[in-house]
């Protein structure tokens, strides 16, 4: 069963780590911002619209591409190999003094959770960056004994989750959580809040110092509306389709083992961030990948209460330790591989095609201004052009949360200014774009070497 859903896991690691076209139409977008730093250009100023996530993504991305070059199949790597650490930090805080074998299972369910969450740690976004630097800031908290290094090392920590992803700022509320929970007092209560009380703070002093960066932060992803009536949906999804989870809570309920230290944690941290990703989920434009900390915290449960659930299962005798072991295997199963159709079409979409080099190499023979808003890379490889993402552009301009029926003026001056545009059809629909460029007098030529393609040329025709 375990080694099921390894194979499954290392036939997705092997398809999604040696594709070189962008895996979803925001891949090309942030890998451009992290172009535009290496190029010392400003990535937070009026006018020029970023990604919604953390600067520190730009900056470690920026840092993949100063050695491999504009590569997005390099930062994908990149990134995933902090995904892969993750699920092993959090293998080795459950398991530390357990067998190897126990290891081995909880790393195998760690990374399970990747067929769960969209295929998020083969991907280059920040959330398993941002989860492993949250994790590894409340391990240093919870064992910091009045040390202050470990103290100011998890802060640290935590901030710089927060600079990945802000959603991560959620860990910061667990010491919190445990403390009511667990511990009570006012002096613990004091010292739960200063992680908290320090993300704020470093946001207080960006919104001083970078107005910018704050806005792109935190104004433009607050100003996303939240789908209240999907709560009870994505809830009952979430508990219904992780089997594993009522399980442990069964085992839980009907075990005499003392709740440890480490299951103290998992409570408070299932308590904060199974209602954050849920939250997260239900916002407009969320998907499947904002459960990831849920996920991630009720599989860590189901590890801790694993050794409670074999020793039962060992006490039986017969055909009921047969039925009690295949309906453990069946459990597993399901929960991570009950979105298995989805993970398989994820797994082999791409938002390009082997005709982007052609694309690339129009856009390097023109002498004409030539924008690709849609992936933005093809006109900085073509013609060295730093353009606007249409994406982006469109999440900067939402309007009651949801992108806007027409072009942002941004948007609309870059096209006024371009000779030729490259379209890119994918599986998120664009129309107001299609229906700019036809306003604004273009139109689809027929370009011989890109029949069949995703790729479509325009060209302005007369006014």
């Amino acid at each position: 069963m375990i080694a099921l859903l390894g194979s499954i896991t290392l036939i997705a690691v092997v398809v999604r780590l040696t594709e070189r076209l962008a895996v979803s139409p925001w891949e090309p977008a942030i890998a451009m911002e992290a172009a535009r730093l290496n190029g010392g250009l400003p990535l937070y100023e009026a006018g020029h619209a970023t990604h919604m996530y953390g600067p520190l993504l730009t900056v470690l991305l920026a840092e993949i591409f100063r050695v491999t070059g504009l590569n997005l199949l390099a930062g994908r790597i990149g990134f995933s190999i902090f995904a892969f650490a993750l699920a092993f930090l959090l293998s080795a805080i459950l398991c530390r003094g357990s067998s190897r074998k126990y290891w081995f299972v909880a790393f195998a369910l760690f990374l399970g959770v990747n067929l769960r969450t969209n295929l998020i740690f083969l991907s280059a976004q920040p959330d398993c960056v941002a989860a492993l630097f949250a994790v590894g800031g409340l391990c240093l908290w919870a064992e910091r004994r009045d040390s202050l290094l470990r103290s100011a090392c998890a802060i640290g920590l935590f901030v710089c989750a927060v600079l990945f992803k802000q959603t991560s700022a959620a860990f910061a509320l667990i010491p919190i959580v445990y403390v009511l929970i667990w511990k009570r007092g006012l002096q613990n209560l004091f010292a739960s809040l200063i992680p908290a009380l320090s993300i704020l703070v470093t946001l207080g002093i960006i919104r001083f110092i970078w107005p910018q960066v704050f806005h792109a932060m935190i104004t433009v992803p607050g100003s996303i509306e939240v789908n209240y009536g999907h709560v009870p949906l994505i809830t009952g999804y979430l508990i219904a389709t992780f089997p594993i989870f009522l399980i442990a809570l069964l085992a839980k309920r009907f075990s005499r083992d003392v709740t440890d230290e480490r299951e103290r944690w998992i409570w408070a941290a299932m308590t904060v961030l199974v209602p954050a990703s849920i939250w997260t989920t239900c916002k407009s434009g969320g998907g499947y990948s904002s459960l990831l900390v849920g996920y991630l915290a009720m599989t860590a449960f189901f590890v801790v209460k694993l050794d409670s659930i074999l020793e039962w299962m060992a006490a039986l005798r017969g055909w009921r330790s047969f039925l009690a072991a295949s309906g453990l295997a069946l459990a597993i199963l399901f929960s991570f591989l009950v979105q298995v159709d989805r993970d398989l079409a994820l797994l082999f979409l791409r938002c390009g095609d082997e005709k982007y080099e052609t694309a690339v190499d129009f856009a390097r023979r023109t002498p004409d201004r030539i924008i690709s808003p849609q992936d933005p890379t093809i006109a900085y490889r073509g013609a060295g052009y730093f353009g606007r993402s249409l994406f982006f552009e469109l999440d900067a301009h939402a309007v009651n949360g949801n992108w806007p029926s027409e072009l942002p003026e941004s948007m609309q001056r870059e096209v006024a200014e371009a000779k030729y545009v490259v379209q890119v059809r994918s599986y998120v629909p664009t129309s107001m774009f299609e229906q700019a460029l036809v306003k604004d007098h273009f139109y689809p030529m027929d370009f011989v070497a890109l029949r069949g393609s995703v790729y479509t040329l325009w060209t302005r025709g007369p006014e």
